[in-house]
């Protein structure tokens, strides 16, 4: 973990001040995911990744983007980081004894968790971003504000899934305003990539940076996108069998796991 953390500062400190509105800074606690034993010990990893959050560390007052720049007094970044691993571990301890939560998203968790046979809190929960703004995307923020933000956040995302290798990546952040931001983090971060199936608006199966990826509609979005959901869940399954299953007992069904209907 010490690795992740070194890497979450340089990129902290990389960033542009200037680039930000300080005199209206509603941006959240920066989002600094790290490696549960749970998810360490798990005989499958899975990445579930969000578009970004709604008020991370905020009503506790450890948010704004200048304390993420450490620039308010007496705030140091490791102090940053390491709120922000704290409020990172609450949250998986939180959902460990959830059985269903108002969030779609949080809900989806606690379904693949009981899909694949896991403990919630050993699939790593990330985001595509890694600030919200006043609660709300900031992908509504000026160009140049926005630029800074997606940048860093990819570069963390990047070290979150280099550092923690998962098998499979469940991009649950969107397709149609964040698609662009995907393909962004796949081409510039990951080495590209390669179609498995597509769905176009709806499911998109890939492999990318050594996992078995995803990218569906936010969990919040229903009729059609339901089903690429279970999708999904069905492919990991799948896959797993086939992975574990004896060569010798390969059949026809293995074609049809490869490419659904």
């Amino acid at each position: 973990m010490e690795l992740l953390i070194e890497l979450y500062k340089q990129i902290l400190s990389e960033l542009k001040s200037q680039s930000f509105n300080l005199d209206h800074d509603k941006y959240s606690g920066v989002f600094l995911p790290v490696l549960g034993e749970e998810y360490q010990q798990a005989p499958c990893k899975i990445m579930l990744v969000g578009r970004e959050t709604s008020g991370w560390n905020t009503k506790n007052n450890k948010n704004t983007m200048l304390r993420a720049l450490g620039r308010q007094e007496g705030i140091t970044l490791d102090d940053v980081i390491e709120e922000a691993i704290v409020r990172y571990k609450k949250h998986q301890d939180d959902i460990a004894h959830m059985r269903t939560s108002r969030s779609h998203f949080m809900r989806y968790h606690l379904k693949l968790a009981r899909e694949l046979n896991l403990m919630p809190q050993a699939i790593m929960y990330a985001n595509l971003l890694a600030w919200d703004y006043d609660f709300k995307t900031p992908l509504r923020r000026p160009r140049e504000e926005r630029e800074e933000v997606i940048a860093a956040s990819l570069k963390m995302l990047e070290a979150q899934i280099k550092h923690s290798k998962p098998d499979f990546v469940i991009f649950a952040s969107g397709i149609k305003k964040t698609g662009y931001i995907v393909k962004r983090l796949l081409k510039q971060h990951l080495n590209g990539y390669e179609t498995v199936s597509v769905d176009p608006g709806r499911f998109w199966e890939f492999k990318s940076g050594g996992a078995t990826c995803f990218q569906i509609a936010h969990p919040r979005a229903m009729r059609d996108h339901k089903k690429c959901r279970e999708r999904v869940i069905e492919r990991i399954k799948c896959i797993i069998a086939e992975k574990n299953r004896p060569e010798s007992d390969l059949c026809d069904t293995g074609i049809a796991c490869i490419q659904p209907g």
